[in-house]
């Protein structure tokens, strides 16, 4: 059966729809600081290293947030917790919107972070409760893919209606369609189970197991590091680029619009979209196995990020273009990371390890848009302008870290997986 028939004959399309839809801002709100930088340099006085924690926190409390939301939505249920943790994230939303002062957009990017990080771990949950096992991968991917949309609008769509009204009032109108979409998920949502699902609260012995026996189980394993290693490498560096300092150079070094950046940007979302699927074609169709794509896709991913390290000058906005097309392209092949960890443990512990390897994700972007902008910010500089190299030592590290990732993965590659 198609997967619109599954969605029509079970009534899932609202559902679907609904959630999807919530990823979408989820994932605007994580990379939404790339064009407006200038505007929050000038408007709260702050340097490179400042914007860098702004941009970082909200993923910093994402990652945190991931170690108990996975026995949480275990425990309670996916339709209470994507609800209340949705509205958190639109109360931040307003607050920073509504700031005018480095603490208190500091304190609405921290509640966005919280609110959001439940959206796509709550998702993959209600589809191990309503789905067959055999639908899961499929929908998973399909979530992701139409997530990235919300890359799209935070790059020209974002800046166009920046310029056009306002950050803020821009922020205000995606708070408040994003409270909307909170209360749909609790009023569509029900806790039900269909058969076939995935049984995730029975432990491998047939009960359930507390948290400190999972966690030895997981963090024991060397089969988790092989994929949190990677994980935080490919995720953070991507993001951190897409989200805040690819942008940033395009505008202070190139001297290009935020809406011309915003256009160049697009390019990263939607080699995210291609590359995703043909990542899942090639394991199903050609290698047959999650981790020869991994490890070409990583290293593919790796050999894209050569060009931003300044060791030759690029000349056009074309080659920038299609530059960030293959950085987005080969950043799609992490998100077999998810169905992988999935697969090698107990489904009774899928919403666990794939919430853990989340927070590695996320404690990836943290780490790297941050430490981005203190390399930037140790080069000397006049006003809120930076150098080319600042940009491009802190793009090179992200390449280094990368390739260190790489080895590691592939090291140890063929013991475990």
């Amino acid at each position: 059966m198609s997967m619109n028939g599954t969605l029509n004959k079970k009534g899932y399309t609202p559902l679907f729809a609904i959630l999807s839809a919530l990823f979408v801002f989820s994932m605007f709100y994580r990379v939404a600081n790339a064009v407006i930088a200038p505007n929050l340099i000038d408007e709260f006085h702050i340097n490179a290293e400042e914007l860098g924690i702004l941009g970082g926190v909200f993923f910093y409390v994402f990652a945190l947030l991931q170690i108990p939301l996975g026995p949480l939505l275990d425990r309670i249920g996916p339709r209470i917790i994507i609800t209340y943790f949705s509205l958190t994230g639109a109360a931040g939303t307003l607050i920073f919107a509504f700031s005018h002062s480095f603490g208190l957009a500091l304190t609405g990017r921290i509640l966005m972070g919280a609110g959001m990080s439940v959206v796509l771990m709550g998702s993959l949950k209600v589809f191990t409760l309503r789905l067959p096992r055999n639908k899961f991968a499929s929908f998973a991917g399909l979530i992701v893919s139409i997530g990235t949309l919300g890359n799209i609008l935070a790059a020209s769509p974002f800046a166009y209606l920046t310029s056009l009204i306002g950050w803020r009032i821009t922020l205000v109108g995606a708070s408040v369609v994003t409270s909307i979409l909170a209360l749909l998920v609790f009023r569509v949502l029900g806790e039900e189970r269909i058969e076939g699902a995935h049984d995730d609260v029975q432990a491998v012995s047939g009960q359930r197991i507390g948290i400190l026996q999972t966690a030895r189980l997981v963090f024991g394993s060397l089969s988790f590091w092989q994929i949190a290693a990677p994980a935080f490498c490919r995720y953070g560096t991507f993001v951190s680029l897409q989200g805040l300092w690819l942008g940033l150079y395009f505008m202070d070094v190139e001297r290009r619009s935020p809406v011309h950046a915003g256009n160049i940007l697009i390019m990263l979302a939607v080699g995210m979209v291609v590359g995703s699927p043909f990542a899942g074609w090639l394991y199903d169709r050609v290698f047959h196995t999650k981790k020869s794509v991994i490890l070409i896709g990583l290293a593919l991913y790796c050999l894209s990020l050569f060009p931003l390290a300044g060791i030759f000058k690029i000349e056009s906005d074309f080659l920038y273009a299609i530059s960030c097309f293959f950085i987005g392209f080969f950043s799609g092949f992490g998100m077999l990371l998810y169905s992988h960890v999935k697969d090698i443990f107990p489904s009774n512990l899928s919403g666990t390890v794939m919430a853990w390897v989340n927070f590695f994700l996320s404690a990836g972007a943290a780490f790297f848009t941050y430490a981005m902008g203190r390399i930037i910010e140790f080069f000397p500089h006049s006003g809120p302008s930076y150098s080319p190299d600042a940009y491009h030592l802190s793009f090179l590290f992200c390449l280094i870290c990368m390739a260190a990732s790489n080895c590691i993965t592939f090291r140890v590659g063929n013991s475990v997986w």
